[in-house]
């Protein structure tokens, strides 16, 4: 076998190969026993046809098998010979079989790019307070009061507070614009309610209908209807009020506790561990920032490429989620292209030097690593571990858990080695 391998740019690179007419005459032959054994010509009992009729009825089949073996043989070895640390699949070329009985082709690849690792240890990050104050556990225990509310049939007229259990039907011009809501609640409040229907029914009593109109603002998600006068029709089928539970320990009881003293305590370290969570989320973050800006090295750009390709597709399925028309986002992809390239860029460098940091470093995932990760996936679907193990494996995700694993591990690395700051 022959290689050699030339410089496209910074860090792409191109490998001519050639493969010996010796080499290829052996793959071949070895297609074709193959492809005998199982093969049924006329005349010929399956298994037994001769070999130069096995490849004139099917050669096509036979070169392909060539190709398939030799190709990703050949390119490895290249690899190899030129001491050439890819991190990308190759882009394979020209690859033909001569008159000569050889076999070549060309590869484009992109590398690991050059770069020395400069200061990555003894960052400064600033952390926020981590104590809990009274006041905000006593929020914490006004929402779980709220959550563990009852609420109650009443003969009261709808007045504010109180929950009206009504059907609503919307339309325009004398046109239904939605599905007739049925047991829809309704809150008795102007800020609670959906575009304030809630304030046009105090006074309402049990059984009572009501037209009520009102122009749609012009944020209106379906933007055919945003901006006009509607019409929505309310019939009141219960009222109810909403009663909350009393701080004490027959609500700590209620949700599996002994007192009420414990459920506070239990919220305060609830609370702190959200605050650590925030801090160590937010000590990344600043040491992400440090690190990328210190580094201008060139980067593959089929990898910034497909960077951006996947956050592109991130930010338009948020976009149709907030009801942007599918042609306007289509109008200006080429503007949102733009301006996520510059986060895809900072992505692919940041990837390459927390790899060289677990190299220097000797971080390394383990398979409990992986597996630890996958229960926690199958744990918050809700699936069993080894469902989603079996999807990580047939949708060749294992790849991309491994690296993310490694990152957050030199992340944490990186943010023991800190230098903090409370603010």
């Amino acid at each position: 076998m022959k290689s050699k391998v030339s410089k496209v740019d910074g860090t792409s690179r191109e490998l001519e190969v050639e493969v010996s007419k010796e080499t290829v005459d052996q793959v071949l032959n070895e297609a074709v026993k193959n492809i005998r054994k199982d093969a049924v010509l006329p005349g010929f009992r399956k298994g037994n046809a001769p070999e130069d009729l096995i490849f004139k009825n099917y050669r096509e089949e036979a070169w392909d098998k060539v190709k398939e073996t030799l190709v990703p043989r050949a390119y490895e070895n290249a690899l190899t010979e030129h001491k050439i640390e890819p991190v990308s699949y190759p882009e394979i070329t020209d690859l033909k079989i001569g008159l000569d009985g050889k076999l070549s082709f060309r590869a484009k690849l992109d590398i690991y790019p050059e770069f020395n690792l400069k200061k990555y240890m003894g960052f400064k990050v600033e952390h926020a307070r981590e104590d809990v104050s009274d006041q905000e556990v006593t929020d914490a225990l006004e929402r779980i009061l709220q959550l563990n509310a009852e609420f109650v049939d009443t003969d009261k007229p709808v007045d504010v507070g109180l929950f009206a259990i009504s059907d609503i039907e919307a339309f325009i011009d004398g046109k239904s614009i939605m599905k007739k809501r049925e047991n829809a609640w309704i809150e008795a409040n102007e800020e609670a309610s959906v575009l304030g229907i809630g304030k046009h029914l105090y006074g309402m009593k049990k059984g009572e209908s009501k037209d009520i109109d009102v122009v749609l603002p012009e944020d209106y998600p379906d933007k055919n209807f945003a901006g006009k006068k509607t019409l929505f029709k309310v019939l009141v089928k219960e009222i109810k009020e909403k009663h909350v539970p009393a701080a004490d320990d027959a609500l700590a009881q209620k949700i599996g506790k002994n007192t009420i003293l414990e459920v506070r305590d239990d919220i305060t370290k609830h609370l702190k561990e959200i605050k650590a969570n925030n801090n160590k989320t937010k000590a990344k973050n600043q040491i992400i920032d440090e690190l990328v800006k210190q580094y201008s090295f060139t980067l593959p750009s089929g990898m910034v490429k497909r960077q951006q390709d996947v956050l592109l597709k991130q930010k338009e399925e948020e976009l149709a989620k907030k009801g942007i028309e599918k042609s306007k986002i289509e109008e200006n992809k080429e503007t949102l292209k733009e301006q996520i390239l510059s986060a895809a860029v900072n992505k692919v460098r940041l990837y390459f030097i927390l790899d060289k940091i677990a190299q220097v470093e000797k971080i390394s995932v383990t398979e409990e690593d992986v597996d630890e990760y996958l229960k926690s996936l199958a744990a918050y679907y809700q699936q069993s571990f080894e469902e989603v193990k079996k999807y990580y494996e047939e949708n060749d995700l294992l790849g991309g858990a491994y690296e993310q694993i490694k990152e957050e591990k030199v992340l944490d690395f990186l943010a023991g080695k800190a230098e903090i700051s409370i603010k």
